[in-house]
């Protein structure tokens, strides 16, 4: 077969070359030698760049970023805590500090406490005495 087959025909790169603008721009341009310090110069830009990068951890956070998230959070908190309902009234005001009734619940509680001790010695009679259980049910 030969390479200018009327089916396989393919573009010849070399033509399209000279026919663009920017390939043609960088032909015109002058070759530009190195400064004599310029490996000093390169080494001494990595160097710098190293040190940056191997700074303390909180040197990182006094960058723009992090400070934008902290100040964000901390105005979320605010929000958060200003937005909380209030409680209007304080717990002096509703405490019934009356001795009757400090009596009363001081009872319900006893008899409460005797009750839920009586159905765990029912439960398991190994958890208490033999003494004990007879005090609870006097």
């Amino acid at each position: 077969m030969k390479p200018n087959h009327p089916n396989h025909h393919l573009p010849d790169f070399d033509a399209d070359l000279e026919k663009d603008d920017v390939w043609n721009l960088l032909g015109d341009t002058t070759p530009r030698n190195p400064s004599p310090r310029f490996v000093q110069d390169t080494l001494r830009r990595v160097r710098m760049d190293g040190e940056t990068k191997n700074s303390p951890w909180w040197n990182a956070l006094f960058s723009p970023k992090p400070l934008i998230g902290i100040a964000g959070a901390a105005l979320a908190a605010i929000a958060i805590v200003i937005s909380l309902p209030s409680d209007s009234g304080t717990p002096s005001s509703t405490a019934n500090t009356d001795p009757v009734s400090v009596e009363d619940w001081q009872d319900d509680l006893e008899d409460a406490v005797a009750s839920e001790l009586l159905s765990s010695a029912a439960e398991d009679p190994t958890l208490f005495s033999d003494g004990e259980i007879v005090a609870l049910l006097y």
